[in-house]
């Protein structure tokens, strides 16, 4: 079987249609009318692409666009931002200047600064850390969620880990997770239930003056410390609630919801 060839240069490139590779090494930038295939892809400059970017792995200094999806077999770096119309996948996916994705972004480890927008669901089988916040029209589901900025689902936030962030939730669904920490910095919604092993909940430095969180209802198998909670229904052994909350219904551990 021959091998595919390579594509080299020193400044930037433009492909008029599908490229298909085994390395892809470019100096400059990259500008293709149609998709492009290769085993390892690193360009100094920035990717614009009508469709597909498919690798082993890659590796951008500047930003990517496409219309279509950035599908890699190893790891996804772009040292700039994403823009594309369909999905990210890869094993780790780390991303500098922040991802809006049209589809599903689904990695093992997903680390993002400058946020993450997703038309679909975000999803990390270990890790999901991000400064700037995730905002996801779907699901986010990941091992652990670490993330400075919060986070928004229209449907539901699962964690097998722990979940900690800082800044503004809005969640329409339930948030699950072993161990739950929040520092509030804005109007914050769960318009379920919020569920873990491990609660704490609490204002962040330099919030907002109408800074809480509301929430449907609360379940946890221990004691849980909480301030600036609205909450319809607690179902906890012990709470630890500051002088900022208002809680509707308290019920002991042992009833079954």
């Amino acid at each position: 079987m021959s091998r595919k060839p390579d594509l080299r240069a020193i400044s930037s490139v433009i492909l008029d249609a599908d490229g298909d590779f085994d390395e892809v090494r470019i100096l400059g930038g990259l500008d293709s009318r149609g998709s492009l295939n290769a085993k390892t892809v690193n360009v100094k400059g920035s990717i614009k692409l009508q469709g597909s970017l498919w690798a082993v792995d890659i590796e951008v200094l500047g930003g990517v666009k496409a219309g279509a999806d950035i599908i890699a077999d190893g790891n996804i770096i772009i040292h700039g931002g994403i823009d594309i119309e369909g999905k990210v996948k890869g094993k780790l996916i780390k991303i500098f200047g922040g991802i809006d994705a049209g589809e599903d972004i689904e990695g093992n480890i997903i680390n993002v600064r400058g946020g993450i927008q997703s038309k679909g669901n975000v999803k990390a089988v270990e890790t999901l850390e991000v400064v700037g916040g995730v905002s996801a029209s779907g699901n986010i589901i990941a091992g652990e969620i670490i993330s400075v900025g919060g986070f928004k689902a229209d449907r539901n936030v699962k964690a097998i880990g722990a979940i900690e962030t800082r800044g503004v939730i809005e969640v329409e669904g339930d948030v699950e997770c072993s161990s739950f920490t929040f520092k509030i910095g804005g109007p914050s919604y769960i318009n379920g239930r919020l569920q873990a092993d491990h609660i704490k909940i609490e204002i962040d430095e330099g919030f907002r003056r109408d800074a809480f969180l509301k929430v449907n209802e609360i379940v946890s198998p221990n004691r849980i410390e909480i301030d600036y909670v609205i909450a319809e229904r607690i179902i906890c052994p012990k709470i630890k609630a500051g002088e900022n909350c208002r809680i509707g219904e308290t019920i002991d551990k042992s009833y079954q919801p």
